[in-house]
C-alpha cells in the first residue's frame, strides 16, 4: 500500500535539497563520482584558499548581485521546467521503455533544484559581503571593496555552483542521449 500524502511530504522534508544531490553523485552502480565530488567540493576550496593567500578584493560588487539574482532566476525557471517534463513523461508509454530516463530526470531536477539553492546563498553572500566592503584609498580608485576573507567565500559559492551547473549540463546531456536510443 502507498504512502499518505503527508507521509511522502515528510519524507521529501527529512530528505532535503542537499540530501537528495548528494544522492546524485553516486554512479549506477552505487559507486561514489570522486571526481564530481573533486570539482564540486575541493576545487572551490582551493581557488577560494587561494584567493584568500593572494588577498583579492571585488570591487564592483553590485554586478555580482545583480549576475548571481539573474541566474537564481533562470535556473527557478529551470526547475519548473523540469518539473512539468517528469510529470509530462510519468504515462508516456514511449518513456516507460527506456528505465533510465526518469531516473536521469529525478536526479537532473535534484542537482537544479539543489543549484537554486547554491545562486540564492550566493546572493546572500554577496550581499552580505557588499554590507563588509572597505573603502579603496583614492590612489586604487576609489569606490569599496570586499575583504579578502569575504572575496574567498564568494569564489568557493560561485565555483561550487559553476561545478554544480556542469553536472546539470552533463545530466541534461545523459537524458537527450538515453531519449534518442
Amino acid at each position: 500500500m502507498g504512502r499518505s500524502r503527508t507521509q511522502r511530504e515528510d519524507a521529501a522534508t527529512r530528505n532535503g535539497v542537499v540530501r537528495d544531490h548528494l544522492a546524485t553523485l553516486r554512479g549506477t552502480r552505487g559507486r561514489l563520482l570522486w571526481w564530481q565530488i573533486i570539482a564540486q567540493i575541493a576545487v572551490p576550496l582551493v581557488l577560494g584558499a587561494l584567493a584568500f593567500k593572494l588577498g583579492w578584493r571585488v570591487a564592483f560588487i553590485g554586478d555580482l548581485i545583480t549576475g548571481f539574482s539573474v541566474l537564481a532566476g533562470f535556473l527557478f525557471g529551470l526547475v519548473i521546467f523540469v518539473f512539468q517534463l517528469r510529470l509530462g513523461i510519468t504515462h508516456d508509454p514511449r518513456i516507460q521503455q527506456k528505465a533510465s530516463l526518469p531516473r536521469l530526470i529525478d536526479e537532473l531536477f535534484s542537482n537544479v533544484l539543489y543549484a537554486v539553492g547554491v545562486s540564492l546563498l550566493a546572493v546572500v553572500a554577496t550581499i552580505a559581503a557588499d554590507a563588509t566592503s572597505v573603502a579603496l584609498r583614492a590612489s586604487a580608485g576609489g569606490g569599496k571593496a570586499t575583504e579578502p576573507w569575504a572575496t574567498a567565500v564568494l569564489i568557493v559559492i560561485g565555483a561550487h555552483l559553476l561545478a554544480v551547473m556542469g553536472m546539470c549540463i552533463k545530466r541534461t546531456r545523459t537524458a537527450y542521449a538515453a531519449l534518442k536510443e
